[in-house]
């Protein structure tokens, strides 16, 4: 196995043993693993560090996202949506919200590589194509 594919698999070893309960990434567990890690010899332990944060950035962007809103209501909406997405994805979604007053109605939500959009502007862009 090529040096690279084993500390990937021992960076995804050391993601699972981070994880809580919720399935977040525990911030206690990492530290832990962090100062383990520090003990190891540069050239083995900065390959798997390497994959390590770039795990827990995916992980952490699996149920953290950024909601960008029209309107002046943001708690209230971000709420809603909030509740709606973790009853969708079975998990607790946590929302960032901010207004954007480039929307003018609607919202824009953005989740690990995934953007969710429904505003204005994208449907009169929907039906300027469907007429064309």
């Amino acid at each position: 196995m090529a040096k690279n594919a084993k500390s990937l698999k021992v960076a995804k070893a050391l993601l699972l043993a981070s994880i809580d309960g919720e399935g977040r990434v525990d911030e206690q567990k990492i530290k832990e693993i962090l100062k383990e890690l520090k003990n190891q010899p540069r050239s083995k332990s900065l390959p798997i560090l390497k994959n390590l944060l770039s795990l827990v950035r995916q992980k952490i962007a699996s149920y953290e996202g950024q909601v960008e809103i029209a309107s002046t209501n943001i708690e209230d909406i971000s709420n809603i949506l909030s509740k709606s997405l973790s009853d969708t994805f079975n998990y607790k979604i946590d929302l960032l919200a901010s207004t954007n007053n480039s929307l003018l109605s609607g919202f824009r939500l953005r989740i690990g590589d995934n953007v969710y959009e429904d505003s204005l502007h994208q449907r009169i862009n929907r039906l300027q194509k469907a007429l064309t």
